[in-house]
């Protein structure tokens, strides 16, 4: 009878594991599953229902696993005092029976416990991807799935911090740029934001799903053509203990400047959100320069593009604009007056760009080239932000130079401090020095203003960039879910014509650009864990530009030329994939 019992026992146990692995498991399998849990559909729920911030599903899940913790103590307890009775039965067959029932109930007991559990968390996952899939926890941020080219249905062309970015400092500032001019008063209040279009919260996980808290301050600002804007919280974020993820959500109520609806007729009240995860620390380490082109004392034809890359994203409000409205914190001279042109920003807000109004032709899509100078003398000048007190990196706004996203001023002569400009604005503090000069570089006696020289002919380069290499290969198979998308080109490429030149359908991602030794680009796309068993197709448009603003014509390269596409490595006539 008692093997009987024993072999139930065994079966009973092995059902119960099995269920509560099925459960689990389609748990995680669920949680791998969830789409943008940041898409505004918990705040959008509370401010339709009048619920307050705690989610009602999390105070339900906490009970209850709470209750089931606490009845797992005690079966634990039986077995345990079970085992107590058996080991000092001396012998004595009445405890020995008396122990095995103890053990045996605080066995079945324990089954139960496990198969509620797997149920239970089953269960709440379900009621939570219907009403509103669970937060990030931790460092592991869920995925999204959209286009490169459509955040926002198309609308927002960057954003930073990146979706799902890790080790942001407390001191950031948030920076959303769009494809069009946008209706200012709809973002930007006076010097605040627009708290009923903009919001950025705090989003916290401790494993039961996300409910929002600490909606925080910030002042907001804009540049000229009214596209970027600059949110800076009136105080550091996140923690100084632990990591903290916030989420920024635009409102669906957000207008271009024509009045339009910026985010057309999405559902709910959210046009667009992402979240990133906040780190415990301040960044005080002042931006720096990477790389500048055209490179310094070199000569290159009329039309090249110059290109600044900086080792990390700078305000875009400090470093774009146009030289006819007063922009001058960078400036382009030959001689004593500046250059007029406009300075544009991308490449996650790490690459400036300047190009003239000087119109000298066009390139082999027919589009307008525009030219610097020829047979000139040409000098760059990118000027450091004030410091608003002496030995500290911190910049001032109104900017009069360069400072990165976590306001440190632009630090020219690579030595790891601010000391601010040659000139800096009154009351402010500055280093009294030169500029870096990078044609013949003194860190000793020179400051933080940076610049640097070359020279123009007077030809026109119209050679067109080829992709010459690329990754993953053409129908390569497992391939590792986090490996980047690269294409390498035989030139250098201007940084702002990759931002609507570049997709990658079925993930969240974006694209960087990465100098290859010293000779040509790699356009790199980062993304989005893929999908297991799906199939990816990386495009590269004729919108892509050389850094003398040739198009890329598509499919030349890799030993493929004269047609207008490419699928899957073969030449396609008529622009597209059959």
């Amino acid at each position: 009878m008692l093997n009987l019992k024993s072999t139930r026992l065994k079966i009973a146990l092995r059902l119960a594991i099995i269920i509560t692995a099925v459960f689990l498991f389609g748990n995680i399998v669920i949680a791998q599953g969830n789409v943008d849990p940041f898409g505004g559909k918990k705040v959008e729920l509370e401010n339709q229902l009048g619920l307050g911030n705690y989610d009602p599903r999390v105070t339900a899940a906490k009970i209850i696993r709470y209750a089931l913790g606490f009845l797992g103590i005690i079966a634990i307890g039986l077995t345990i005092y079970g085992g107590f009775i058996w080991m000092t039965s001396g012998g004595n067959e009445q405890k020995i029976e008396q122990a095995k029932k103890i053990l045996q109930n605080g066995a079945i007991g324990l089954i139960i416990i496990l198969a509620a559990f797997g149920i239970t968390t089953f269960i709440l996952n379900k009621l939570l991807e219907i009403s509103g899939p669970g937060g990030p926890g931790g460092s592991n941020p869920p995925s999204g799935k959209g286009k490169l080219t459509a955040l926002g249905n198309g609308i927002v062309q960057a954003h930073y911090p990146g979706r799902n970015a890790t080790n942001v400092p407390r001191n950031t500032k948030i920076v959303v740029t769009f494809r069009e001019p946008m209706m200012v008063g709809d973002i930007v209040n006076g010097a605040n934001v627009n708290a009923a279009n903009i919001l950025i919260y705090k989003s916290i996980d401790e494993e039961d799903g996300p409910y929002v808290t600490d909606t925080i301050a910030v002042t907001a600002s804009s540049t000229a053509d009214n596209r970027t804007f600059v949110f800076r919280p009136s105080e550091p974020i996140g923690s100084p203990s632990e990591n903290i993820w916030y989420t920024v959500a635009l409102s669906k109520n957000i207008r271009k400047a024509n009045g339009q609806a910026a985010f057309g007729n999405s559902a709910g009240t959210i046009g667009y959100s992402w979240p990133f995860e906040v780190s415990t620390l301040i960044d005080l380490r002042p931006p720096q320069i990477e790389s500048v082109l055209p490179k310094p004392s070199t000569t290159e034809p009329r039309n090249v593009v110059i290109q600044i890359n900086f080792d990390e994203a700078v305000d875009p409000i400090a470093v774009s604009g146009n030289v006819a409205s007063g922009f001058d914190r960078i400036v382009v001279s030959n001689g004593p007056a500046p250059l007029d042109g406009n300075f544009y920003i991308s490449n996650q807000y790490r690459t400036v760009e300047f190009l003239t109004n000087d119109e000298c032709g066009t390139n082999s899509c027919g589009e307008t080239i525009y030219c610097l100078p020829g047979l000139a003398n040409l000098s760059v000048l990118i000027k450091a932000d004030s410091l608003e007190m002496t030995g500290q990196p911190g910049g001032i706004f109104p900017y009069d130079g360069a400072l990165d996203m976590a306001n440190n001023s632009f630090d020219g002569n690579h030595d790891g401090v601010a000391q601010g400009p040659e000139t800096p604005t009154s009351p402010y503090f500055g280093s009294g020095q030169p500029p870096y000069n990078e044609n013949a570089p003194d860190a000793a006696i020179q400051g933080d203003d940076f610049i640097w020289s070359f020279a123009t002919d007077n030809t026109i380069d119209l050679t067109a960039p080829r992709i010459e290499s690329i990754s993953p290969g053409i129908n390569q198979s497992n391939v590792d879910r986090n490996q980047d998308v690269e294409a390498g080109f035989t030139k250098y490429l201007m940084s702002y014509s990759l931002d609507s030149s570049i997709s990658i359908g079925g993930t969240d991602a974006f694209w960087i650009a990465k100098d290859n030794a010293g000779t040509s680009t790699i356009a790199i796309i980062k993304h989005d864990p893929f999908e297991i068993n799906t199939a990816y197709s990386p495009e590269y448009t004729s919108g892509i530009r050389d850094l003398y603003q040739n198009c890329y014509v598509p499919c030349s390269g890799l030993g493929l030329t004269g047609t207008p596409s490419c699928c899957n490595g073969v030449p396609t006539a008529g622009g597209s994939c059959p």
